[in-house]
């Protein structure tokens, strides 16, 4: 059996689809958990809808508490050999969980898939095309500290039919629930952004065993109202927990002195993405002597000092010349690059 942990806060617009996809599925032995946190729409009716049709939909409902929270309940009741989790305004191909369930994955602790960018305004249309688990690429040994490094340092495999994985998202992948129960692993509800990089991280640090397969399974939209186009002032904290929780799953796997360039490559991202979305994010109402007191205090946390070090040698240039601006204290040179930094990455 495989379970499909699909968490849902106010997803009416696109919770059919999402459902419908799995319920389309070409392989049946499954089961949906749909996890309600706290909607405040239609999404709880259309949830107990699915679960009194359809036997192999399990519907729970709980006050909100974050989407870590509904996914780790999710866990708690599943039942199935693989865990697949799906977001609640995504979809997938009728061949998702036939392809997880083929043969040639039956003794891989993970298999990853490709995934795409579906436009929102667009109706399904990721029907099955034909292929198989068996043109799988298989990873084992030393080579899963590979794919570890990738959760660090985002980079496609060499293999070029590989590349639009993502290493860091918990969708487009299954997981072993043998694994996740034997080493007590689950989403932090400590950190609301970033927690799928350190939940993958502590899972693969698991794993003897990888298949990847090349075929495009799962699709995600990108909304208007996504978190990313708020201010969060929270942010600046919350990566400072998750920076120091994935140096502590990696000292306490005996990892950080093998993969330091790696981890300080991230600490680096994780700082740049702190002053481009919430230090200097135009959307923020803090004025600049406040917003350059933040940068102070940064400047002063030894994970980002060390990290420093790195900075010439990692990374893209634009990171490079936004870091070394913070470094230098050019706090205005700072707030200009991250600026600019954050219209680009709307655009895109």
């Amino acid at each position: 059996m495989i379970s499909v942990i699909i968490p849902v806060y106010d997803a009416q617009p696109y919770l059919h689809r999402c459902i419908d996809s799995v319920l389309g599925s070409t392989y049946s032995d499954f089961e949906i958990i749909l996890v309600n946190d706290g909607s405040t729409d239609r999404s709880p009716d259309i949830c107990r809808a699915y679960a009194e049709a359809d036997n192999r939909v399990i519907y729970i409902s709980q006050e909100n508490q974050g989407v870590s929270a509904a996914r780790n309940r999710g866990l708690e009741a599943a039942r199935g050999e693989w865990i697949v989790f799906l977001d609640s305004d995504d979809f997938i191909t009728d061949d998702y969980l036939s392809l997880t369930a083929e043969a040639a994955c039956e003794e891989q602790d993970m298999i990853l898939f490709r995934f795409a960018l579906h436009a929102s305004s667009s109706s399904r249309d990721g029907q099955s095309t034909g292929g198989s688990a068996e043109k799988a690429l298989l990873y084992r040994g030393e080579e899963i500290r590979g794919l570890i490094s990738r959760i660090l340092v985002p980079r496609p495999l060499p293999e070029r039919q590989c590349a639009a994985m993502d290493f860091r998202t918990p969708c487009a992948r299954a997981y072993r629930r043998s694994i996740i129960e034997r080493y007590s692993i689950a989403f932090s509800t400590d950190i609301r952004i970033g927690e799928d990089l350190l939940f993958n991280l502590e899972y693969q640090l698991h794993v003897k065993s990888c298949a990847c397969i090349p075929r495009t399974v799962y699709f995600y939209d990108i909304h208007g109202d996504s978190s990313s186009h708020h201010f969060n002032p929270g942010l600046r904290e919350n990566h400072a927990r998750l920076l120091r929780a994935v140096r502590e799953t990696l000292e306490k796997n005996g990892l950080l002195p093998g993969m330091e360039r790696d981890y300080c490559s991230y600490a680096l991202e994780n700082l740049t993405y702190v002053l481009i979305r919430e230090i200097f994010s135009p959307l923020s109402p803090r004025p600049y002597r406040e917003s350059r007191g933040l940068c102070r205090k940064m400047r002063r946390d030894p994970l980002y000092r060390e990290a420093l070090r790195y900075n010439l040698s990692t990374g893209i240039l634009p990171r490079r010349v936004l870091a070394g601006a913070f470094w230098l204290r050019c706090y205005l040179l700072t707030a200009l690059i991250s600026r600019v930094s954050y219209a680009w990455l709307e655009r895109r």
